[in-house]
């Protein structure tokens, strides 16, 4: 936390330079550091606008100087007393088992078995056929892929793509596709803009429950149209699949080129020059068009079933544009009735034991030799 904030140059730094205080003498601590009240800006004016990393920072202090669960339930319930009070808020805005939601928004679920899954699942399967899933073992995980997570990432994704490239040519030989090479980056761990997904509940749910062992994990259920799902082979994936090759400079000027309705016609094309001779590198045969939204939008890709680990895994990709919103893939988050529908976990260790039953656990899900090995030498050590 404090990295971050002092990377945005943010004053609220301060509060982690040291330990966190106690709940009694919080209040003296913050005064010392910030000189003034929580509410006011350096001209003593109110309220003070703070950034989302701030307001998270600040939140997770004053939970810190909390003893126990319990205490930060009673301070979270005044807290909301008190925040409905002053801004007006409506009375949808809840507490219930630690989480803090809006359930007009919002329907928030409860699993704590794999038998709770597979109900939960096939009462969903009754209403849509597109369904995919992804674990998160905190439930403040952002929808967002690895490359997308700090802008230093962003800004070198080119770099980091090519570089990767120039010193392991030989793992990249048989890779024909920009996809294809993403996938195995992917694979190896590498920040990409493809994020990854399954078809498979149970993958997910043990991805869900793997780590963070002391809080929530998070079954993400993810929704999508037909126009929205692409196979490798589709030039729509092959235009995104290409966006790594080029700079943080020339990406922003495609998403400006694409992003302006005023700007059409030759202006457009040309613009874009340079990203349909990239394509037809690898698709001879492209048509010299694309479609703005393609540059823009992210679409859930089909993997080639070519390694074991999406094998395993029952694996597909949201394969992310130039779209640049933190929060732009919630938009493929399952909804029913204009309500996002969230799902959390509990009991992981319970649910970890369960999953074995099913052939669900690291070695079987990541089926290299290392992996393997590693999950024998905790499940025997």
């Amino acid at each position: 936390m404090y990295a971050r904030l002092k990377a945005r140059k943010s004053k609220y730094a301060e509060l982690y330079r040291r330990s966190y205080p106690k709940r009694d003498n919080a209040m003296a601590v913050w005064k010392k550091c910030m000189g003034k009240d929580l509410y006011t800006d350096d001209n003593n004016r109110f309220p003070v606008k703070l950034t989302h990393e701030e307001s998270k920072g600040i939140v997770n202090w004053v939970y810190r100087t909390l003893k126990n669960a319990e205490e930060r339930e009673r301070f979270t319930e005044e807290l909301l007393r008190q925040i409905k009070e002053f801004h007006n808020i409506s009375q949808s805005v809840c507490l219930t088992r630690g989480v803090v939601y809006n359930k007009k928004k919002i329907e928030l679920n409860f699993i704590a078995s794999v038998s709770d899954a597979n109900h939960f699942i096939s009462l969903l399967g009754q209403r849509t056929n597109a369904l995919f899933f992804r674990g998160h073992s905190d439930p403040n995980y952002i929808l967002q892929p690895s490359i997308m997570r700090t802008s230093s990432l962003q800004q070198n994704e080119s770099r980091i793509y090519q570089e990767l490239l120039i010193n392991c040519p030989d793992d990249f030989e048989k890779c024909h596709t920009h996809l294809e090479k993403l996938v195995k980056m992917q694979h190896y761990g590498l920040p990409t803009r493809l994020l990854d997904i399954t078809r498979n509940p149970l993958v997910a749910l043990y991805f869900a429950c793997e780590s963070n062992l002391d809080t929530y994990g998070e079954l993400v259920l993810i929704s999508a149209e037909d126009h929205e799902i692409k196979y490798p082979q589709s030039d729509t994936a092959s235009v995104l699949a290409s966006l790594p090759t080029f700079t943080a400079d020339e990406q922003r000027e495609l998403y400006r080129l694409a992003n302006d309705p005023e700007v059409g016609g030759l202006e457009f094309e040309h613009g874009i020059s340079k990203l349909i001779q990239e394509v037809r590198l690898e698709k001879p045969s492209f048509q010299s068009k694309i479609n703005r939204e393609d540059i823009l939008n992210s679409y859930i890709v089909f993997a080639l079933k070519n390694n074991n680990r999406i094998v395993k895994q029952d694996g597909a990709f949201i394969l992310c544009g130039l779209n640049g919103r933190a929060n732009s893939l919630e938009e493929f988050r399952y909804r029913e009735q204009g309500k996002k529908i969230i799902v959390f976990i509990e009991k992981k260790e319970e649910i970890l034991e369960q999953l074995e039953h099913f052939s669900i656990n690291r070695a079987t899900l990541f089926p290299e030799i290392e992996c393997v090995a590693e999950y024998l030498k905790k499940k025997y050590g």
